[in-house]
């Protein structure tokens, strides 16, 4: 458990935030290439193993849009959600806001009585 702490203080400390900078084609893409490292960096050893093909399938195609498609990643597993959690906290530490972040699930339909 411990280790997995460890990993995301690493990997946060590891990308130092810069200054506000205006929305841009420039920025997007700076965001994606910080974002995509951070990504390889926290998926390194088992922790892939442990990640749903349809989680990587559609984080995959998140990265290859050039990190433009939102909402298409949704996190079921405690190992997929705990992998958004610190993906999410290095996105805003660099900058970016959760509207950059692939991650979102539709609500459950409520069951009917």
């Amino acid at each position: 458990m411990r280790h997995k702490y460890m990993r995301g203080i690493l990997i946060g400390a590891m990308m130092v935030p810069f200054a506000a900078q205006a929305i841009s084609p420039e920025w997007t893409a700076e965001k994606c290439e910080r974002y995509t490292r951070a990504w390889g960096m926290a998926t390194q050893g088992d922790v892939a193993a442990s990640l749903s093909d349809d989680f990587v399938t559609h984080h995959d195609a998140f990265i290859a849009s050039g990190c433009t498609m939102r909402g298409k990643v949704c996190p079921v597993t405690k190992a997929e959600r705990d992998l958004a959690d610190i993906l999410s906290l290095m996105a805003v530490a660099e900058g970016a806001t959760g509207s950059f972040l692939p991650f979102h699930c539709d609500p459950k339909p409520e069951a009917k009585p």
